[in-house]
């Protein structure tokens, strides 16, 4: 399988969030976090030691760990064409108690159980992270609206193959059907500050 290349690029500061049209904010006990297509295989393109790999591997496994202290789910969304087995030395592991979809294209609730899991654990609301942001990331976020629930987007914890794409996912989300925030600012708000 051919890897799309990538052209390093830093992370959004909080200044170069775009402004959300939903005032919405994360309530642990509404939520869920959905890690995007986090499989060894995709993030092989996405470098530990590089932008915009490192940031985010640290502040995707941030909300995982602020979730988990929340007792939110946390749901490993693996995409089409990667190896649906994670590696147990990878970074991004599912753990006991995580929940596993596979989905088709790039939308995770395509032919996957995101929605059983969701209504299952009486959620209304999916923050999103991982890969790709102009991909998996906007059109999950996309259908998450069109199911009733409020996606949230981690605006330094997805990535894409460039900036350019990474932006247009982050302002369409903001723009129309979501709200984006940084790992910091969605984490505060999960801590009720």
């Amino acid at each position: 399988m051919h890897l799309p290349d990538v052209t390093p690029y830093p992370m959004p500061a909080e200044a170069a969030v775009p402004p959300s049209a939903q005032a919405w904010t994360v309530e642990p006990g509404r939520a869920a976090l959905l890690i995007l297509g986090m499989q060894p295989q995709f993030l092989r393109a996405f470098p530990a030691t590089a932008a915009p790999g490192a940031e985010l591997l640290a502040n995707a496994a941030a909300l995982r760990r602020a979730a988990r202290n929340r007792r939110m789910p946390v749901v490993f969304g693996h995409a089409p064409g990667g190896d649906p087995e994670p590696d147990p030395d990878g970074p991004m592991v599912p753990e006991r108690g995580d929940h596993v979809i596979t989905y088709v294209r790039e939308n995770a609730f395509l032919r996957s159980h995101l929605g059983r899991v969701l209504a299952v654990t009486g959620r209304d609301q999916l923050l999103l992270c991982g890969l790709h942001a102009a991909g998996g990331v906007l059109l999950t976020a996309a259908d998450a609206r069109m199911h009733g629930i409020q996606p949230f987007v981690a605006a330094d914890a997805v990535a894409d193959t460039g900036p350019e794409d990474h932006a247009l996912a982050l302002r369409w989300t903001a723009s129309r059907w979501g709200v984006v925030r940084t790992t910091r600012s969605l984490i505060q708000e999960m801590a009720g500050r």
